[in-house]
């Protein structure tokens, strides 16, 4: 498996964004950057060696390692409905870009 260091600090910030927004007015103005920071392979690549424990974390990171919880083993069942869109955007986004780092947290968390 191949990890960019670039695509895992992205992902580890737009989770932590996704995950923690809660207004409809910050979600509107906060989708452009939950995009640019997916597209940001510097931000997603750090983020994802962070949850994986591959390397130290940052603030965001840390926020990311508390919400995978949430995420993987009960599917978003406490989160708004905009966190749970936002949820699903970032998971989405794994699944399709990064299958394997996907994989690795479904049996982190989950023990599979």
């Amino acid at each position: 498996m191949s990890i960019k260091m670039p695509s895992i600090m992205v992902w580890a910030g737009t989770m932590s964004i996704l995950l923690l927004m809660s207004s409809a007015a910050a979600i509107r103005s906060d989708d452009k950057n939950i995009t640019r920071l997916l597209n940001n392979q510097v931000i997603v690549s750090r983020q994802i060696m962070c949850v994986l424990e591959k390397s130290p974390c940052d603030q965001l990171g840390r926020q990311l390692k508390a919400a995978l919880p949430e995420v993987i083993l009960r599917n978003c069942r406490n989160c708004s409905p905009q966190q749970a869109q936002n949820a699903q955007k970032l998971t989405t986004f794994l699944q399709t870009r990064y299958p394997d780092v996907w994989a690795m947290l479904i049996r982190k968390y989950r023990g599979v």
